[in-house]
């Protein structure tokens, strides 16, 4: 046997070697044409145009509130604004008489406010200020307005704890035990 022809085929083969090729041979990889059996049914595309209509409709919709975000955030140019130095006049405020059940309610009081000095100046140029000019007052009650509030919180606390109840039974689960921070007997 010429020690070269299992490697690039060259020289005579020995018998036993031509003898497993042969038998090996018949076991070699033989391509076969692609068959598709007959029972196979195409699927239809037919929902691709409806998905690509609704994803044009998202996509359109995105970029619009995108498009209306940025168009709101946009400042304008960057005016400086003018100084005007007055002096503030205190703010009219009456002080709330103490109840003597310390219960207190908020009122609106509004500040007094000077006219400006300068009526001609420019509106663009001048900053205003974002605050209101609204303060909170704190009002005293009357012991029938106390006595109606706690009524108030009462049928509150009761229909809470109604509505509780009745969404555990329509989920059907369990029931809170509604005597709390008792020990067991025995």
């Amino acid at each position: 046997m010429n020690d070269n022809y299992l490697w690039d085929r060259t020289g005579t083969p020995d018998a036993e070697v031509q003898e497993l090729e042969e038998l090996l041979g018949t076991l070699r990889y033989q391509p076969r044409p692609l068959e598709i059996p007959t029972t196979l049914k195409v699927r239809s595309n037919r929902m691709v145009l409806p998905l690509a209509i609704a994803a044009a409709i998202a996509l359109t919709m995105l970029a619009t509130a995108l498009w209306i975000h940025f168009a709101k955030s946009q400042a304008g140019p960057v005016i400086q604004a003018i100084r005007q130095d007055q002096p503030i006049a205190p703010s009219k405020i009456e002080t709330p008489v103490p109840s003597p059940d310390n219960q207190t309610v908020e009122t609106v009081v509004k500040r007094a406010t000077n006219p400006p000095r300068h009526p001609k100046t420019n509106p663009v140029l001048v900053a205003t200020s974002k605050h209101s000019n609204v303060q909170l007052r704190e009002a005293a009650l009357t012991p029938q307005e106390l006595a109606e509030k706690e009524q108030v919180l009462v049928a509150l606390r009761l229909l809470s704890a109604k509505l509780n109840l009745v969404q555990r039974k329509s989920q059907g689960l369990p029931q809170v035990n509604a005597i709390r921070n008792q020990h067991k007997m025995g």
